[in-house]
């Protein structure tokens, strides 16, 4: 039943994902991090100044509802990236290692961060740019 559960939460209709997306600021920024390339979680950590543990509860709110995924790399043996965050999560039919590094958008998510998320965050660093110019003209004034 569980995985019949899993399906239907992924056939949401897109206002009940972006209603997912919306309910944590949180969840906005992880995507708007993530539009750019898939990142471990412990580096969105890191850029959001938040603790992992609290990242991977957004994270996985966001798996469940189809918005982003686990990025799955193949490599050769002597390619695969070392350091933390990086997991080898079996062998391809090619002989080549699956290496989990860290979570992408899904082409829902991407719809979501290009349709809602972008332009907001457009829309803020406008009016924060306006705000500049008008405070760097007052301050001209000021100083005549």
């Amino acid at each position: 039943m569980a995985k019949k559960e899993e399906k239907k939460e992924k056939k949401k209709p897109i206002f009940e994902k972006v209603g997912l997306v919306f309910r944590s600021p949180v969840r906005a920024n992880i995507l708007r991090q993530l539009s750019d390339s898939p990142q471990q979680p412990i580096e969105i950590a890191k850029n959001m100044g938040m603790q992992k543990q609290s990242i991977n509860y957004h994270l996985n709110a966001l798996k469940r509802g189809g918005i982003v995924k686990t990025h799955r790399v193949e490599y050769n043996k002597d390619e695969v990236p070392k350091g933390k965050g990086t997991r080898i999560n079996g062998i391809s039919k090619s002989g080549k290692l699956k290496v989990v590094q860290g979570v992408e958008l899904t082409e829902n998510g991407k719809d979501i961060v290009n349709q809602f998320i972008s332009p907001l965050y457009e829309e803020s660093l406008s009016e924060e740019s306006e705000r500049i110019k008008e405070k760097n003209k007052n301050n001209k004034k000021e100083d005549e």
